[in-house]
């Protein structure tokens, strides 16, 4: 939150004039180039979905009574 806020330690309050969301600082990288842009965009977003799909297997595993993390067998839970 305080760095959403602009009060963290890397971050500067918005600036009316700037993008929305810019509260970086000035060490950030930012990509000038449009492809260079979309693929590092892309790949952030691919990493997001990979990330929630194993979380929702994590539930589901969860919901049928097996542990998730460690996971010692089956639903009986003997071991393997």
């Amino acid at each position: 939150c305080m760095q959403e806020a602009g009060t963290g330690f890397a971050s500067k309050p918005q600036d009316p004039d700037g993008e929305a969301g810019d509260i970086a600082l000035d060490s950030w990288v930012r990509y000038d180039d449009p492809e260079v842009k979309t693929f590092k965009l892309n790949a952030e977003r691919q990493n997001g979905r990979a990330a929630m799909m194993g979380i929702t297997g994590c539930l589901v595993h969860e919901l049928l009574g097996v542990d998730a993390l460690y996971p010692t067998g089956g639903l009986g839970g003997a071991a393997p």
